[in-house]
């Protein structure tokens, strides 16, 4: 018989799932994210006028905007190369090197554990030098969605370089273009009027969670269960982290973005207003949230409810199958799986050859544009992105199992 949970039980497992996806991860994530919205905001449009203009090293920048945690910057990128403006190598590059949202959840584990720092530098500077190599060689070889095997052409220059010099010619603005949002409907209303009291009680839980951690520094054994019973239904900063969740599914729900959070039309917003960007910036740290919670459910009711133990899940995520399994994860369009398995990974489910393999396949919220603009470049810009992921994840599968000091810098 397969162990019972009860009500109670239950009740006790989501609220403190809550708390903390409030405290450790959404707080921090918020930080970010507004940081990261108002240095696109700043410097979209000379993003888009610098990549234009430097065609040589293109998919050099644009895996340097990929890397930019969220998907600001790769979606970006993508109706850049349907009007020829970029190469497809760039477009590689730049779904190679972006781990969207997910880049958050691993970005904000090392505000609670300095240890996970090595790992999120190794993983986005591996992403990136593949992303770099792995687009060069696309537009080295003459790849595109028309000839997916390309020919190597090294003095040539492509039919989408010669339509870019035409295109070129237009002085068209990506940004100016991009379409907008649509006021319509009541969770348009709860968005754009809630953010502000979501952006209250995460600001109290950012304070929270600074003096959590200052507390935890002085003494590890310290337990704030004496101030605040912070491991009770009761205490404040449970009330703080419950509220903040709640308040942050909400805007998730209200902004019917379920599977990715960015789309054209939220990120045309974002670089034309300030205010837009403080609205979405909520609302991209909302779906984030979400979708954290979803994976501590997920995790503690599936070990609970199976009878595996958290030794037993880091052993059957460390082989071979847990890199092409998390490489497949990558494939979903989307950046809602991908901050689950970027969690697995967190809570030391999978491994890190695991890690970067779904960091390389995966393509966050950038593929939606180019699906609905190039379905065919769509397609293979996938193939493109997984190919290298499960090599590299092997390669690192291989280096960690050689190299034991490579583990234990890698492996929290």
């Amino acid at each position: 018989m397969s162990p019972r949970i009860s009500s109670d039980e239950a009740l006790e497992i989501l609220i403190v799932s809550m708390r903390d996806a409030f405290l450790a991860v959404t707080v921090f994530v918020a930080a970010m994210i507004l940081l990261f919205s108002w240095l696109q905001y700043v410097t979209a449009g000379k993003f888009v006028d610098w990549i234009r203009e430097n065609k040589e090293i293109q998919p050099l920048i644009g895996a340097t905007m990929g890397l930019t945690p969220g998907c600001g910057g790769a979606i970006i990128v993508m109706p850049m190369y349907t009007r020829g403006y970029v190469t497809y190598g760039t477009v590689i590059a730049t779904l190679i090197a972006t781990l969207g949202d997910a880049a958050f959840v691993l970005i904000g584990a090392v505000f609670r554990d300095v240890s996970f720092l090595a790992p999120v530098i190794a993983v986005h500077l591996t992403s990136f030098t593949v992303a770099v190599i792995w687009g060069f060689a696309v537009d080295r070889m003459g790849v595109t969605p028309s000839s997916p095997l390309g020919i190597i052409r090294p003095n040539s220059k492509s039919s989408a370089s010669l339509e870019e010099e035409k295109l070129d010619l237009e002085e068209r603005q990506i940004i100016q273009e991009m379409p907008r949002e649509a006021p319509d409907g009541f969770g348009y209303r709860v968005l754009h009027q809630g953010y502000r009291v979501w952006w209250v009680v995460t600001a109290v839980g950012l304070c929270l969670a600074i003096m959590l951690l200052i507390w935890y520094a002085q003494d590890p054994e310290y337990s704030p269960d004496l101030v605040w019973d912070i491991t009770t239904r009761d205490g404040i900063v449970t009330w703080v982290g419950f509220v903040g969740t709640l308040l942050s599914i909400i805007l998730y729900i209200s902004s019917k973005n379920f599977i990715r959070d960015d789309t054209e039309a939220t990120i045309g917003d974002k670089l034309n207003s300030f205010d837009e960007t403080l609205v979405h910036a909520a609302s991209e740290t909302a779906f984030v949230t979400f979708w954290v919670v979803v994976a501590y459910l997920v995790f503690e009711f599936g070990m609970i409810l199976s009878g595996i133990s958290e030794a037993d899940l880091s052993n059957h995520g460390a082989g071979v199958g847990a890199v092409a399994v998390a490489a497949a994860v990558g494939l979903v369009p989307g950046c809602g799986p991908q901050i689950i398995a970027i969690s697995a990974y967190v809570e030391g489910i999978i491994s890190f050859p695991a890690l970067v393999a779904n960091a390389i396949s995966q393509d966050g919220d950038a593929l939606f544009p180019l699906l609905v603009r190039h379905k065919v470049a769509s397609i293979w810009a996938t193939i493109h992105t997984t190919l290298p992921a499960i090599i590299v994840g092997l390669i690192f599968l291989w280096a960690m199992g050689e190299y034991p000091f490579l583990r234990e810098s890698l492996q929290p």
